[in-house]
């Protein structure tokens, strides 16, 4: 690998963990084998800087300087909008791919009408706590144990978690 494209390459994972290594270490279920500790690797992979399993403030920031410099096009050592949008869209990209891969069941890498559908086809049977073939605001709002659930239990409308899609 080319001298000058190690801390690129570095920096590019960095941009897409720091958001989830973030959300992970804020939530309680981080660690306890339901995808969690994929974060947790990616956490390592991004901020490790020496590869010994053990991570600093100093390699932490580090990541984060170099993430910050990469982005920022004019060299001015602020971030504008436009630059941060790029930021973004960088530390996004592997959760868009896996949404991607989510929605493409035949693994073909492109999605179809039907596809791009699936996660959405029972939304109305899941949510309609009334049977009316109609959801409303407080039939979404439901949450379970609150004696508002009907036959349709289940996560997000979305389609069984909480990440979108």
């Amino acid at each position: 690998m080319h001298p000058r494209t190690t801390p690129w390459l570095a920096t590019g994972l960095a941009a897409a963990v720091v958001l989830t290594a973030s959300a992970a270490l804020a939530d309680p279920r981080w660690g306890r084998g339901d995808g969690h500790e994929l974060r947790a690797i990616e956490l390592f992979e991004t901020f490790d800087g020496d590869g010994d399993g053990r991570l600093t403030q100093a390699e932490i920031d580090a990541a984060r300087d170099a993430q910050f410099e990469r982005f920022d096009a004019d060299g001015d050592g602020r971030l504008s909008l436009e630059e941060y949008q790029n930021l973004w869209m960088d530390a996004m990209r592997r959760a868009m791919v896996r949404q991607f891969q989510r929605h493409d069941s035949d693994g073909d890498a492109a999605l179809t009408k039907e596809e791009f559908r699936e996660r959405y086809a029972r939304m109305i049977v899941r949510f309609d706590r009334d049977g009316d073939g109609v959801i409303t605001l407080e039939e979404l709002r439901a949450r379970p144990g609150d004696g508002r659930r009907g036959p349709g239990r289940g996560g997000p409308p979305w389609g069984g978690d909480d990440r979108g899609g």
